[in-house]
């Protein structure tokens, strides 16, 4: 539970929060207490190669994959570890079957790591087809008007990276399925803020510096069951078999051994210890207090901050429709560039994109930093 007195408590865990008022999460996220403990532990462990860490190793990393599936809702077996967001879009980007003549669906205005990967399989013959960049995200109406017979993937940005719309991926996700076109999902400036909603979802991607709190550098895919073990990646490692995965190493020069049965198939090989251990640990403290509890706090946090903004004067660019919204808020400036670095000189953290002011609220924050930032204004 996500309570008021929790709140407070975990606030005060948060080093940042002693002199900054920290509004950037949808840039970078520091990292949360676990985290941050989890990463000295682990370094402690390397200063000393004792030979219990490699089972530990393998315990560690399979918690970090018991965390992000209890935070995301999903089966630990769905689960495998990425480097970040960009290696797991293009990793499905290569093993998804689609060749010459078939099409795929993407928006324009994505954040580039949705975007490059899909325009490579331009190579092969497939044609990509473009969403228009509207306020408030895409709709089945959209998709339906660009889909037909020869679509096979639609790649969305859970949540826009540049004015936060949320789109709905249960109803785009029926309609793929409905369809059998792969539903693909960049959910980084989601996951940690957001409850997931994984139905009719295929293949979701998320990196570990923003709204997880955890560092860059980690991250997961997630995998629709029925697509665990259908998918062959499209790379392979030492790590991506049975036994290796496992780290049971008597028969490394045994190279006709199967696929792991789970998402380790897509773990081709050694993960940053640091990195996927410190994941596993703030998902675990995110999924403790709750994914809806979170999301809950942001978007009244997000609405105190509009009404102020709103009441000093400022035109508020990010679609406000009920359901949609999520822990980014974006305002217009006449001077962005300007007013970003003022705000800084006062130890107010915000981002600039695509010309605006980019707010990022997490459940820590409280309204004294809401109000720092309106006041400055």
């Amino acid at each position: 539970m996500l309570t008021a007195e929790r709140i407070e408590r975990e606030r005060a865990r948060f080093p940042v929060t002693k002199r900054y008022a920290y509004l950037n999460h949808a840039s970078r996220g520091p990292l949360s207490p676990p985290a941050a403990e989890s990463v000295e532990r682990v370094a402690e462990e390397m200063l000393y190669c004792h030979p219990s860490q490699i089972t530990g190793m393998v315990e560690d990393l399979d918690q970090t994959r018991a965390a992000v599936a209890e935070l995301i809702g999903s089966g630990k077996r769905s689960i495998g570890l990425v480097a970040n967001t960009s290696s797991g879009l293009a990793l499905a980007a290569g093993s998804l079957p689609v060749g010459a003549g078939d099409n795929i669906v993407l928006r324009r205005g994505e954040f580039p790591a949705n975007i490059l990967p899909w325009l490579n399989l331009r190579r092969r013959g497939v044609e990509v087809r473009w969403l228009e960049n509207r306020p408030g995200g895409v709709t089945v109406d959209d998709l339906a008007a660009v889909c037909d017979g020869a679509t096979r993937i639609v790649s969305l940005s859970w949540v826009d990276f540049a004015d936060g719309a949320r789109i709905d991926t249960a109803a785009l996700g029926g309609f793929c399925r409905e369809r059998e076109v792969r539903f693909v999902v960049d959910a980084i400036q989601g996951v940690g803020a957001l409850e997931v909603d994984l139905s009719g979802i295929d293949v979701l991607v998320c990196g570990g510096g923003k709204w997880t709190l955890a560092p860059q550098g980690g991250g997961f895919i997630y995998l629709a069951p029925e697509l665990v073990e259908e998918l062959e990646p499209d790379r392979l490692g030492w790590l991506s078999v049975v036994p290796n995965a496992d780290l049971k190493l008597d028969r490394l020069t045994d190279y006709e051994q199967p696929l792991a049965p789970d998402g380790r198939r897509f773990e081709a090989g050694s993960n940053s210890l640091l990195t996927q251990i410190a994941l596993g640990a703030s998902c675990n403290y995110l999924a403790d207090m709750g994914a809806k509890h979170i999301e809950k706090r942001i978007v009244e946090l997000c609405d105190y901050l509009i009404e102020g903004l709103t009441a000093a004067g400022q035109t508020i660019t990010s679609p406000r429709i009920e359901g949609r919204r999520s822990g980014i808020v974006t305002f217009s400036a006449p001077e962005p560039q300007t007013l970003l670095q003022r705000l800084l000189e006062r130890d107010i953290i915000v981002s600039l994109r695509e010309g605006d002011i980019r707010v990022g609220v997490h459940f820590y924050n409280n309204r004294a930093d809401l109000d720092r930032l309106i006041e400055a204004l």
